[in-house]
């Protein structure tokens, strides 16, 4: 019996090791298969806090965002930031996505980076001070050989506090499509106070359908705003407008991307754009966390000038007010406690404040 007992001790010493090792490796190189291509996110194992909820973002800049040249190399850079400066150690994975299939190769010359499978992630974690953000530089892509294919980058991003463990890290999320100018001309934004102005152009259509001009307040979920009747076939160049008069955040990205349906129901996705817009005399400043469930608590800050009431509307994804909510908010900071109604349904869903000079409608996701 004391043999036996001696046994069980030294398994369970080898499987807290093995685990312990476990830990270790993430922290010098990521797992694979965590980028979300497929749905999996880093906050699988650092599970304190909720995807995209600190405050922050994850982004990349230099890779192909129409188009790609077959072989051709890109470099670029990938910023990860949070909300406060409160953060001491970074990690970050990416992968590149054809038809469910890692697709071109990775590359680095920077010592913190490396390929892990088919894709690229840190090589040990980079440790720093605390601050709210960190870039990743000197990362490379290079496109297959062939041409002409959808492709959609997937990226999470680590902002961690350095403790030693998976506990209190905050994940950060994102993706960008190579899509094909073949139809599209230009698509650009343009500010006027509260409204942002969309105008796109086409140089040729054959079959097409619509367009769907699609909105998001975090750069990753993208909710559709507006539904634009297309020429159906044109060889001429053609144009196309519409006003976003639902401004959501003030002095903060706003991103927006068209979706271009043929009548054949196929369709591709046009470059992601986004504006800022400029900051009014009571703005909400941040909401959070936009992944939430029904019956959930919603927090958000506003700041205003003045004192004043406020309501505080929560929408489904039809535009049905579920509940109102009236506050009162005093110049200044205001940190606000929003609880969601229990009949939320799964999916997209928005928070609307509306005071004397004060309108922003927000969209948050139930799971």
């Amino acid at each position: 019996m004391k043999k036996i007992s001696t046994i069980l001790v030294l398994f369970s010493l080898i499987i807290t090791l093995q685990s312990t090792i476990k830990k270790v490796d993430s922290s010098s190189n990521p797992p694979s298969g965590y980028s979300g291509a497929t749905g999996n996110y880093c906050n699988s194992c650092h599970s304190s806090y909720a995807l995209n909820s600190g405050g922050g973002s994850v982004s990349v800049v230099g890779l192909p965002g129409y188009t790609y040249t077959p072989g051709q190399t890109y470099n670029f850079s990938l910023t990860i930031s949070h909300g406060a400066a409160d953060r001491r150690k970074w990690g970050f994975l990416i992968s590149a996505i054809n038809s469910g299939n890692n697709i071109g190769t990775f590359s680095s010359t920077n010592t913190n980076a490396q390929v892990n499978s088919s894709e690229l992630g840190h090589n040990t974690a980079v440790a720093t001070t605390n601050q709210s953000s960190y870039t990743y530089s000197n990362l490379s892509w290079t496109a297959p050989s062939t041409p002409n294919l959808p492709i959609t980058f997937y990226f999470t991003g680590n902002a961690s506090n350095s403790n030693g463990s998976t506990n209190g890290d905050y994940i950060y999320s994102s993706s960008q499509i190579i899509t094909l100018p073949i139809d599209l001309h230009s698509f650009s934004l343009t500010s006027n106070k509260q409204d942002v102005l969309i105008n796109w152009q086409t140089n040729n259509e054959i079959n097409s359908d619509y367009f769907e001009v699609e909105k998001s307040d975090d750069g990753q979920v993208f909710y559709s705003i507006a539904k634009i009747t297309a020429s159906g076939n044109s060889s001429v160049l053609k144009s196309y407008q519409y006003i976003d008069s639902r401004p959501s955040f003030f002095e903060k990205p706003i991103f927006y991307r068209l979706k271009l349906v043929d009548k054949d129901k196929s369709f591709k996705y046009s470059k992601i754009i986004n504006v800022k817009l400029k900051a009014i005399n009571t703005v909400v400043k941040k909401v959070f966390p936009t992944i939430n469930n029904a019956g959930g608590n919603l927090k958000a800050e506003v700041i205003s000038n003045k004192d004043m009431e406020i309501n505080i509307l929560v929408l489904d994804a039809g535009g049905k007010i579920l509940q109102l909510k009236r506050s009162t908010i005093t110049s200044g900071n205001n940190n606000l406690n929003i609880l969601l109604p229990n009949t939320l349904q799964k999916g997209m869903a928005f928070v609307k404040f509306v005071g004397n000079d004060l309108s922003q409608t927000i969209s948050i996701v139930i799971q």
